[in-house]
């Protein structure tokens, strides 16, 4: 089995030997540099989302790609942005699953199977992208692409895939956080500052930026019920912006619930305190993971009926997904089986329009969250029993309880028992319903980009203290 496993590793590395590789900084970097590295690759990720395909058809006009890729995978269709983080996100959910799973027997405690992880998780996005480039290419998702040009579509999409994950490993070494956290982030805060201040003139005629358009509306003289819920543009309303106030709140309160487990050291009497599990225990993870699946249910779909049902005349492949042709993009969009509920209704409008698919979708989105939190749990190292032994490593105890770390799990799991599931039908929810009452940038897009914020605001803050006092980062583990 060892010898087994050595082969695989060899063959593993031997494969990505070939892959460009964003080496360490020999030295540790300031704050100000590791943010200016940060900065650049933003710069250099918007530049290419600003850049279109070669070869796209010229009747292509962007396309009906559902708002929930764009926003999963920070992603711009017909752009080098096409594909954004998508393989890099859908290889590293596989590979973390299956490890925690046990399916793939890795220490990532140790450094050669983190290395072999890595190694692992850059190949699969190299055949992840090879996947998801021909399915925008050859399932018609830019319209009648010339048989001549569709090869070059697909190299474009691929190359940029290498660079998204050549500019991912520069922020993980050279600047701050993760690139895949960054370029969401961004892409969020971009959707929400175009519905707030947009100055394009949609087909009712106001501005698309719900500010400008009740200036407009103010200054005009007419009644501000008319850009309350709009029926163009699905944002930029004063619904939305209600609606995206009162989310972020529920979710910076939601962030400081949490219940507090006193615990004591076993040796020092004298030393209290309390080990907090949060409400929102899982944080966002099950929305990515839902999400995710959702979206590659949409990719095998699309791309199964571009191939052996395109009449939709196949009841059994009409299960997994039908789809029409729009009329001015020339792009598949879904009408029906798992590929239309699994792409939840994009707006008030839409969601009024058929109730049915959004009450489908919620609590599909609800239902996986519940799942996927709970299995999440149980593989990323949270479950109560890794959270016990670690107590215990450390020499704590639940005051009152004998030091044993079944006795410390089956105390710690009254807790995380709930607080998973309660966590996880609230993100559902706030990710699913959010978009029927028209928030900016989506509900899920405000679930990452709070959690990302969030994320940040930490990492800002642990990065100033290391800088001040040096001598912390050996506590840290930075050293």
């Amino acid at each position: 089995m060892a010898e087994e496993r050595g082969g695989i590793r060899r063959v593993v590395e031997a494969l990505t030997y070939a892959i460009p590789e964003i080496k360490k900084p020999a030295r540790k970097l300031g704050l100000g540099e590791k943010l200016l590295w940060t900065a650049l690759v933003l710069l250099i990720y918007e530049s290419m989302a600003s850049v279109t395909l070669y070869g796209l058809p010229q009747e292509f006009t962007g396309g009906t790609s559902p708002t929930l890729l764009n926003i999963i995978f920070a992603s711009s269709v017909g752009t080098l942005t096409t594909l954004g983080i998508g393989p890099i996100v859908t290889a590293g959910l596989i590979l973390q699953l299956l490890v925690g799973a046990e399916i793939i027997r890795l220490d990532l405690k140790k450094p050669e199977d983190r290395r072999l992880f890595t190694s692992a998780s850059r190949l699969l996005t190299v055949v992840i992208a090879l996947f998801q480039g021909a399915v925008y290419v050859y399932a018609g998702f830019f319209g009648n692409v010339d048989p001549r040009v569709a090869p070059l579509l697909f190299a474009q999409l691929v190359a940029a895939t290498f660079i998204i994950m050549l500019l991912d490993e520069t922020v993980q070494k050279w600047g701050l956080g993760s690139g895949i956290s960054l370029f969401i982030a961004a892409g969020v805060a971009g959707q929400i500052f175009n519905d707030l201040f947009s100055p394009f003139i949609l087909q009712d005629g106001y501005y698309h930026g719900v500010v400008l358009a009740v200036g407009q509306a103010i200054a005009e003289g007419k009644p501000l019920s008319e850009v309350f819920i709009r029926q163009v543009g699905g944002r930029g309303d004063i619904l939305g912006l209600i609606s995206t106030v009162a989310i972020i709140a529920i979710l910076l309160y939601a962030e400081g619930v949490r219940v507090e487990i006193p615990v004591s050291h076993s040796r020092f009497a004298g030393y209290r305190g309390t080990y907090p599990v949060k409400l929102l225990y899982v944080s966002n993870v099950p929305v990515i993971l839902a999400s995710t699946v959702f979206t590659n249910i949409y990719y095998l779909a699309s791309i199964v009926w571009s191939r052996f049902n395109p009449e939709n005349t196949n009841q059994f492949l009409n299960l997994l997904g039908t789809f029409r042709v729009d009329e001015t993009a020339g792009t598949p969009v879904p009408s029906g089986g798992l590929a239309y509920y699994v792409i939840g209704p994009n707006s008030f409008t839409d969601a009024v329009a058929d109730p049915t698919r959004a009450a489908v979708f919620a609590l599909l989105m609800v239902g996986f969250c519940v799942l996927l939190g709970k299995f999440w749990i149980s593989v990323a190292g949270l479950s109560p029993e890794r959270i016990a032994d670690q107590l215990i490593s450390a020499g704590m105890q639940v005051p009152g309880f004998r030091r044993a770390p079944e006795i410390v799990a089956s105390i710690i799991r009254r807790y995380i028992g709930v607080v998973t599931i309660i966590g996880s039908v609230i993100v559902g929810l706030l990710a699913s319903v959010a978009s029927y009452v028209n928030a900016f940038g989506t509900g899920t897009g405000l679930l990452l980009m709070i959690g990302i914020l969030y994320q940040y605001y930490t990492l800002l803050l642990r990065e100033r203290v290391v800088e001040m006092y040096p001598a912390i980062s050996r506590v840290l583990g930075e050293a």
